[in-house]
């Protein structure tokens, strides 16, 4: 029997514009089968992090509940190991958004940015945006290669996680991340970043 609780049985599908994938906002059995037969059959590019900015020197990606459990059936066929839909913990299977801010490898010269905070904002109309503060926040070193085939020499920079609600994921709200000293970007997620989204 799985192991989550009888409220993620509930399939609720965020509303798409047609011909785009449907962000999978509740992962109950029948999609956590689906996410890990995707898992085992596609192409290892489709199971990487979806890019949501990519500046000179940093990026920002994310994942979904879906994503996450189909590279966990990747992770475990690459061992030669089976997985059934009762190994998905309802951790993984949550209905959160992963965010991810990292120093770009491809950055090569010049100072790296150090990451501090990530929030998404959440515009209203007439009145003052929302402010979506992460429930979970991660704070961690990386080092970045100097060269583009990642080879060779690195560098050290902070990178951010931050989990927020997965409702977060929604065209018009805004990612806003804060580098160590006091500069502030905003990426918009536009409706264009969630075509290929599951």
């Amino acid at each position: 029997m799985p192991r989550w609780p009888a409220i993620l049985a509930i399939l609720a599908l965020a509303p798409a514009a047609p011909g785009r994938a449907q962000v999978v906002t509740q992962m109950g059995p029948e999609r956590v089968r689906e996410a890990l037969d995707w898992g085992q059959t596609a192409a290892d590019g489709e199971l990487e992090q979806y890019e949501l900015w990519t500046d000179r020197t940093w990026l920002v990606n994310f994942d979904t509940p879906f994503l996450r459990v189909a590279q966990h059936s990747r992770a475990a066929r690459s061992q030669e190991q089976g997985v059934a839909e009762g190994d998905v913990s309802p951790k993984l299977a949550a209905p959160e958004l992963h965010v991810y801010a990292h120093a770009r490898a491809q950055a090569a010269r010049g100072p790296l940015p150090n990451i501090d905070y990530v929030m998404i904002i959440r515009p209203r109309s007439g009145g003052p945006s929302d402010t979506i503060l992460p429930t979970v926040i991660q704070s961690f070193v990386r080092r970045v290669p100097m060269d583009s085939d990642f080879t060779g020499p690195t560098r050290i920079a902070r990178s951010v996680k931050a989990v927020f609600p997965l409702s977060a994921l929604a065209p018009g709200n805004a990612v806003r991340l804060t580098f160590e000293g006091g500069a502030v970007h905003t990426v918009t997620i536009a409706p264009e970043a969630l075509a290929r989204v599951r």
